[in-house]
């Protein structure tokens, strides 16, 4: 791993998220990224009567320069001593995961989501769904602030369709005492116990995952599978697989991911999955 970016907008979350970001760069001498978009508040401007060229620029430089002020005494603080902390900083009018997006570089996100729930999930989302959904490496979404991060119980959702990447497995600490891979057994695509257990020693065969127990759950749905089954087991992360739909599919259909990302208390390590 040579580099991870964080996501910040100076919210104690995403501070704690910087701190779980410094135990992996300890870990690994990777170099993290701060990120921070500022959203620029532009006075109201009638285009007809009003020339382009009286933006307040004063004004937009000068909340620059306090952004990054406030990025440089972050990075500046004892408990960061020793890494290697790079500050950028955006006002590009893209969404927060179109923007990272284009830091193609970076081999983690990490960050914090407190989710989304009624008009906000349908319409907009959380910050978290959009980087899930652009981003081209595995996604940590702590849900609150947490000193440090050393999952022992996880829990690993399959639904033998979606592409699993084995590589993720490898950002987890050595102390893991239990991973649970989960099938959630959905009662609008219900199947019965003997073909699930056959694609499961499928799944185990290909992946050459052992030490494990595997778990078969039923719910009324996927999403809400994944989030009761890691309450009842007291898991300390979930790691999923995302196809990361995009446009009109997305919108009708949603994504299993990003429900769980808005919806659970519990960590979350997102990847994307590549056909």
């Amino acid at each position: 791993m040579k580099k991870i970016l964080v996501p910040t907008d100076f919210s104690e979350l995403s501070l704690a998220a910087l701190d779980i970001a410094a135990m992996f760069a300890r870990a690994t001498a990777a170099e993290i990224v701060l990120y921070h978009k500022d959203y620029i508040s532009l006075p109201y401007i009638d285009y007809v009567e009003t020339p382009i060229t009286t933006f307040d620029v004063e004004a937009i430089e000068e909340q620059h320069n306090q952004t990054q002020k406030r990025l440089g005494q972050i990075i500046n603080s004892p408990k960061y001593e020793g890494l290697t902390i790079v500050t950028y900083n955006t006002d590009d009018f893209e969404e927060l995961g179109a923007s990272i997006a284009e830091r193609t570089d970076i081999d983690l996100i990490v960050m914090g989501s407190e989710g989304a729930s009624g008009w906000k999930e349908f319409l907009d989302g959380s910050n978290s769904e959009s980087v899930v959904r652009h981003a081209h490496c595995p996604v940590l979404v702590i849900k609150s602030p947490i000193s440090s991060f050393y999952p022992r119980k996880v829990l690993i959702a399959v639904d033998f369709e979606t592409p699993f990447d084995d590589k993720v497995l490898s950002l987890l600490n050595k102390e893991v005492e239990q991973k649970y891979i989960v099938y959630v057994n959905a009662s609008d695509d219900f199947e019965d116990t003997r073909s699930i257990k056959k694609k499961m020693r499928a799944f185990e065969q290909e992946h050459n995952i052992t030490d494990h127990e595997f778990v078969i759950y039923n719910d009324f749905s996927v999403s809400n599978g994944i989030i009761h089954c890691a309450e009842d087991l007291q898991v300390d992360l979930i790691v999923m697989s995302t196809k990361a739909r995009s446009g009109i599919s997305h919108f009708l259909f949603g994504s299993v991911t990003e429900t769980v990302l808005n919806h659970s208390d519990i960590p979350i390590l997102a990847t994307i999955a590549h056909h």
